[in-house]
């Protein structure tokens, strides 16, 4: 038995045009990343990703060992929301503007998080003096795409 691979969508989006509306949902709010959530963001990423349009690694720890041992990691773009004091959303990109992940809670997707966190990564991805952020969703994720489409990102 052989495992599909899912295709992807290469998307960009000019960092130097006007950057697009969104607020934070009732209860939710953007928080600095702190390592004691790094389990939390790990279980978030897990949850989110078993619908097969990401993947991160089974255990937390090795997960966190890789990310913060890559070249293009910098805790500084590291965007995480939470509400109640649960981590609710996560935003990572890469030091060469790249959003690696963006992934949203089940009960909070539709209400603007995933829009809110993305503008709040590209705002700081240009202030760091990028013009480009880039990224890459599954095909099949008709959700992800409209999001980004409705951002200005095209392929």
């Amino acid at each position: 038995m052989s495992l599909a691979t899912p295709d992807f969508i290469a998307l960009q989006r000019d960092l130097t045009a006007p950057m697009p509306t969104s607020a934070w949902p009732d209860g939710a709010r953007l928080v600095r990343f702190d390592v004691a959530d790094v389990k939390a963001i790990h279980a978030l990423l897990q949850r989110a990703y078993t619908n097969g349009f990401g993947s991160v690694a089974p255990d937390w720890l090795d997960w966190w060992e890789a990310l913060r041992a890559d070249s293009e990691f910098d805790a500084a773009l590291c965007f995480v929301a939470k509400a109640e004091g649960e981590v609710i959303g996560f935003c990572l990109c890469w030091t060469s503007s790249f959003v690696k992940d963006l992934v949203v809670a089940a009960a909070w997707q539709g209400q603007g998080l995933g829009a809110t966190l993305l503008t709040t990564a590209m705002t700081a991805l240009r202030q760091r003096g990028a013009n480009v952020v880039q990224l890459k969703v599954v095909t099949a994720n008709a959700g992800a795409r409209r999001l980004y489409e409705r951002m200005g990102f095209v392929a």
